[in-house]
């Protein structure tokens, strides 16, 4: 295997199980989502997204905004609006 092979996620992919720490509605159902999350929050950058598995009858992943980090309190924060199925609140 070539060394780019090896490194094609330039180390930006965490498999992570996360735990909801809470949950803030916004008008228009807009969500803001804390998890506690240490690995991601380590690396996670505002402005990228996360991969987020919502119900094992769901196969797809859905992508979430990262919109706050706290590396020291091992949380990110995920910001989302429902629209169509695989997200509820």
């Amino acid at each position: 295997m070539s060394a780019s092979a090896r490194h094609a996620h330039r180390g930006t992919i965490f498999v992570e199980d996360a735990r909801i720490l809470s949950q803030e509605s916004f008008a228009g159902q807009q969500f803001v989502l804390r998890l506690a999350a240490p690995l991601r929050a380590a690396h996670a950058t505002a402005g990228s997204f996360a991969h987020v598995a919502v119900d094992p009858s769901i196969p797809m992943r859905r992508p979430l905004s990262i919109m706050r980090v706290d590396r020291d309190a091992g949380w990110i924060e995920l910001l989302y609006k429902i629209h169509g199925t695989g997200l509820s609140h």
